[in-house]
């Protein structure tokens, strides 16, 4: 089993883009984890997503190869850690906005991470807020950007503490409790954190098929891809050959230190060395609830070069 001292952990919040999948809640412990048990200082995030582990890497000092099949996720990391604050802003948009850049046949980089800040779940296809407030809420956001510049501290601003009182005035008191929580505001907050990064000579960013990594050597690999006994469809290139994978990463551990991340592996060449026990799975294959808990999985000692 690997170790973890929790005292080293990096303090502050986890970044990375707002992306289904998000490795964000493990984020900073697999990467003090790979600080605190292997040498080196070069990681491929292989199966990259939206970016956290590959951020949290960067905030550690680690060389960093973040890869993904998806070149529009890719690029909208790479934008937001090329931009500055002013133009983080300028992605907060509308209800009537969002559906129709969610029409333009050709999207730009901008547009879709204004699909993916401004959507419910992050999904990109369904705007944040209901229709009974998306108004609301979207005015008030750009109003409290307007006048104090904000995104963390929008509930101590006037504007804020005023539309709560109207509407607490006018005993619209379900309006009230949905307007808890400036959800746009909050999210812009997260790509201001993950903007800080800036693109450096430690970072490198592709494309490609795990397989493309076949011949890497004497390197640190992390392994995100999709998990079992959950829906692969979308995977960029269509369902996703496990055996195929498993294979691939038992060669590729002869020469480096694969790290693979899952609830489960059915291949019996791998083992947990460290469960996240507090990041459980609530959605089964078949819908049901299985509270599985996230693991990390290594390939165990005699397993190299058997099928």
């Amino acid at each position: 089993m690997l170790v973890l001292d929790e005292k080293q952990i990096r303090k502050g919040k986890p970044i990375g883009l707002p992306y289904v999948g998000s490795k964000k809640k493990v984020s900073k412990k697999i990467v003090e984890i790979i600080k605190q048990n292997f040498e080196g200082d070069e990681v491929y995030d292989v199966f990259g997503g939206g970016g956290a582990i590959t951020a949290e890497l960067l905030l550690n000092g680690f060389k960093v190869h973040y890869n993904d099949l998806d070149e529009t996720i890719t690029d909208m990391f790479e934008k937001v850690i090329s931009s500055d604050r002013e133009w983080i802003k300028t992605l907060l948009i509308s209800r009537k906005e969002f559906f129709e850049i969610r029409e333009h046949q050709n999207k730009t980089t901008d547009d879709e991470l204004k699909l993916l800040l401004n959507s419910f779940g992050n999904n990109r296809r369904s705007y944040l807020y209901s229709i009974e407030n998306s108004d609301l809420k979207y005015t008030l956001a750009k109003d409290i950007l307007n006048k104090h510049d904000t995104f963390s501290g929008y509930k101590q601003t006037v504007t804020y503490k005023d539309a709560c009182k109207q509407l607490q005035d006018l005993e619209q008191l379900q309006r009230l409790e949905q307007l808890q929580q400036l959800q746009q505001l909050e999210r812009l907050q997260q790509l201001e954190q993950l903007g800080r990064l800036k693109h450096s000579e430690c970072l490198t960013i592709s494309n490609f098929d795990y397989r493309h990594f076949s011949n890497v050597k004497n390197s640190i690999i992390y392994l995100d891809p999709p998990y079992e006994n959950t829906d692969t469809t979308t995977y960029r290139t269509g369902d996703f050959d496990y055996q195929e994978f498993y294979n691939w990463a038992v060669e590729l551990a002869e020469n480096n230190v694969v790290l693979l991340s899952g609830y489960e592996v059915t291949d019996e060449r791998f083992e947990p060395v460290y469960e996240f026990t507090t990041e459980r799975s609530t959605i089964s294959a078949n819908g049901k609830g299985n509270n599985k808990t996230e693991k990390l999985f290594m390939i165990k000692k005699g397993a190299f070069g058997n099928e």
